[in-house]
């Protein structure tokens, strides 16, 4: 009997800081090493996400082709990759990966490949005309891979309802490190020194201190609705000046004026643009509100890891955020400032234990359905195992 683990080829987009990004990284940190032999091939360059895995001791090889185009140079070194890794298991993220992946793994004879699809919607007029032609390859290449897998049930109804029809589709939700994103009483602290804002008023709130601080921490993309979250943030502020509002990720910057204009130069001082940050768990656990205002989400991946901070959160009703949060939050309708403004005050509402109780629920919720532990056994058992056993 052969006991050597399975050799699984990760084949991604980018390795920027991002949901399918930091997802792949955080299996790979759970992953059973006996059990498989995990190795990445990135489409583009190494990016913090190949370091953080590199650090793991998986190897990561990246083809330097530029995002949306493909290169001789990387086609020929891909064909190398495949011929020298040998992979039993081809995993592709993202269209792009999806559509080389199933070229590549059927001319190398891979015995096994699958698709994983990470978005539940997108408005494909805000990219460029490359992915737009992507996917509908993809969606009538669908029926060759062995599986596609998904992180959220709405992705897997989108992508039918567009004409993907692939042999097996396997939803299995994102999961989340619940020993690095938890409660933390010292981060508002922390993060208010940061902005040179007070920690105390003569009426501090019973359980974080004043000012209340909500959060949107997503990159700056147009499916991400950054346009709604201001807006939400600008009629909050009408009624009360006691909240300020924490932004952060890739291109969310002062130094972006897509983003920046939106902001009214009168209340500029109520909102804090961080960039692209490492401290993810400190400023999450600083939150009295976290917010995902996307316009199309598979399985959310800021949202889980601020129920595990016991942030208790607002999202728009896309892809599985409904789910996720269960009664433990508040969910509006899309492109609805009106209604997140309003789903905002009514948790500001709560008092202090409350709030607490309310975030207490939200992290008992991810720890019992989504730790990141369990979800790498499912992977795990798919790859080990074969297409037949995925349902």
């Amino acid at each position: 009997m052969d006991n050597r683990p399975t050799t699984v080829l990760h084949l991604i987009t980018t390795l920027e800081i991002g949901g399918a990004e930091m997802m792949l990284w955080k299996l790979l940190s759970f992953m059973d090493k006996e059990v498989l032999s995990n190795h990445v091939v990135c489409l583009t360059n190494m990016g913090p996400i190949g370091e953080r895995i590199v650090s793991l001791g998986i190897s990561v090889h990246f083809l330097n082709m530029p995002e949306g185009r493909i290169t001789v140079k990387g086609m020929v070194r891909l064909w190398q990759l495949f011929r020298s890794i040998r992979p039993a298991v081809l995993q592709t993220w993202l269209y792009h990966a999806d559509l080389l992946g199933l070229i590549f793994g059927k001319l190398a004879s891979v015995n096994r490949i699958y698709w994983n699809i990470r978005c539940s919607y997108m408005k494909l007029d805000n990219y460029r005309f490359s992915t737009r032609l992507t996917r509908i390859i993809c969606s009538l290449l669908s029926p060759l891979p062995d599986a596609v897998l998904t992180n959220s049930k709405q992705a897997m109804i989108y992508h039918r309802a567009v004409g993907y029809k692939p042999k097996r589709w396997k939803v299995i939700p994102n999961g989340f490190d619940i020993s690095r994103f938890r409660p933390d009483g010292n981060a508002k602290p922390r993060v208010l020194k940061e902005l040179k804002l007070p920690d105390t008023d003569s009426n501090p709130d019973a359980r974080t201190g004043y000012p209340l601080l909500i959060g949107l921490i997503a990159r700056y993309d147009p499916m991400k609705g950054h346009k709604s979250f201001i807006k939400a943030a600008c009629r909050l502020l009408r009624d009360r000046m006691d909240v300020h509002f924490i932004l952060a990720g890739k291109g969310v910057e002062w130094e972006n004026p897509g983003l920046v204009h939106h902001i009214p130069m009168t209340l500029r001082k109520y909102f804090h643009l961080l960039g692209q940050r490492t401290d993810i768990p400190n400023i999450t656990a600083a939150l009295d509100i976290a917010t995902s205002a996307s316009l199309g989400e598979g399985f959310s991946n800021t949202i889980g890891e601020a129920m595990a901070c016991g942030v208790p959160c607002v999202v728009t009703n896309v892809g599985d955020s409904p789910y996720i949060i269960g009664d433990t939050g508040l969910v509006v309708p899309l492109q609805d400032p009106g209604a997140m403004a309003e789903a905002w005050a009514q948790i500001l509402a709560l008092d202090g234990k409350d709030r607490l109780e309310l975030g207490v629920s939200a992290r008992e919720r991810i720890v019992l359905n989504f730790s990141i532990e369990r979800i790498a056994k499912e992977y795990e058992n798919i790859y080990a195992g074969s297409p037949e056993r995925i349902g």
